[in-house]
């Protein structure tokens, strides 16, 4: 230790020596479950957030997915609903379109 500092790397409550699955939360004392396709800092973040939510990392990453997954079908149907209105404005031509079938139209 270099001038009485800690590394922060390997201090708190979740050792960096042990793999992700066998990694015990500080506060809770529970075994916490890897997710799949976070890093250690990441599951540590997470795990933070759901103890502060008073709920289990898993329940709480649930509930994340769920909400997350709300949000995208709220943004497609958003789009859906926004390309069904530009269809029905493109039903009626243009000014330039108009002109044009006059145009053509016999005198």
């Amino acid at each position: 230790m270099m001038f009485g500092k800690k590394n922060k790397r390997t201090a708190g409550p979740l050792p960096a020596s042990e793999p992700v699955a066998k990694r015990v939360s500080a506060k809770s004392r529970t075994v916490v479950a890897p997710v799949a396709g976070k890093g250690s800092g990441k599951l540590a973040y997470e795990t933070r957030r759901a103890e502060k939510a008073g709920m289990g990392l898993e329940k709480w990453m649930a509930e994340k997915d769920r909400r997350a997954r709300a949000e995208r079908e709220a943004i497609a149907e958003a789009k859906r609903k926004a390309d069904a209105g530009r269809k029905a404005e493109a039903a009626k031509p243009g000014l330039l379109r108009r002109l044009l079938d006059r145009a053509h139209k016999p005198i």
